[in-house]
């Protein structure tokens, strides 16, 4: 054996060992989380616990599924979620386009700005906006809360989907110009179909982001029939006890819809991972 087909087998073997270690990392914690989440109340405490519990119960699920608040909370992220993914990514695409295929003063500048202020700590906004929020009587309200999101998501999707407007070869919406299309038909009849992978991955981002906030949720709503699951599971540890059995129960089912949206879209995530094809 040649020595560089050894260092090749030694750098496959390290590469493997790194990727293992590191789903090791990742899926621990769901694994226990899900383990934790099957064990009988007798057994959450034991002072030797297993990987695999000894006896399998869905007692904590039954009572996670049978309580009308998670219910309710279930529905109310969904509405949030979903109305602030369609939001951003409605403007979103109407920014990135704008920006990626048109030369205008400023173009660049004001986006750098717009990805800069992503980087600005949330909880410096919160206070003012909540008083914003309350002069317009947007408080424990849907569009409130999905307005209030529009402060971190709408930065982070518009400069996402830059790239792949810019990939849009320009003959091609030369060519919709003298077909006689005017700015908007090309916007919607060209640019929207060629950058619908990255406009995808996108919105899946967009949407576990609304999907697991916490911050604003928990300020913004404060009526318990409009809170989210993130909010009623903190409602679950107190002063005095933590039900962890719901609490595992609770994010098991919460991350359910999450897996099966990345399971469905997986192709279009890992092509907004690694950015649009030259």
């Amino acid at each position: 054996m040649s020595t560089s087909s050894y260092e090749s087998r030694t750098r496959k073997w390290i590469r493997y060992g790194l990727i293992a270690i590191c789903l090791l990392l990742v899926l621990f914690p769901i694994f226990w989380m899900l383990v934790s989440s099957l064990r009988p109340r007798s057994a959450m405490f034991s002072t030797n616990p297993s990987l695999i519990p000894t006896t399998i119960t869905f007692e904590h699920y039954w009572s996670v599924i049978n309580r009308d608040e998670f219910v309710t909370s279930f529905i109310n992220s969904i509405i949030i979620a979903v109305g602030s993914t369609i939001v951003s990514i409605t403007f979103a695409t109407l920014a990135g386009y704008g920006w990626g295929k048109f030369d205008f003063p400023g173009s660049q500048i004001t986006a750098v700005y717009v990805i800069v202020t992503r980087v600005m700590p949330i909880v410096s906004v919160i206070v003012p906006l909540f008083f914003i929020l309350q002069q317009f009587g947007l408080i424990n309200t849907y569009p409130g809360l999905i307005a209030s999101y529009m402060v971190f998501m709408l930065p982070l999707t518009s400069w996402m989907l830059i790239g792949f407007f810019e990939n849009i070869p320009e003959n091609v919406l030369n060519a919709g110009r003298i077909d006689g299309m005017n700015e908007l038909q090309i916007y919607l009849r060209i640019a929207l179909p060629m950058a619908k992978p990255g406009i995808i991955a996108t919105a899946l981002f967009a949407f576990v982001i609304a999907w697991q906030e916490f911050l604003f949720a928990n300020t913004l709503m404060q009526s318990g029939d409009k809170r989210t699951v993130p909010v009623m599971m903190y409602g679950m540890m107190n002063r005095y006890t933590i039900e962890w059995g719901s609490l595992m129960a609770s994010s098991i089912l919460f991350i359910i819809p999450v897996v099966i949206l990345f399971v469905g879209m997986q192709r279009y995530f890992i092509r907004g991972i690694t950015g649009p094809e030259t």
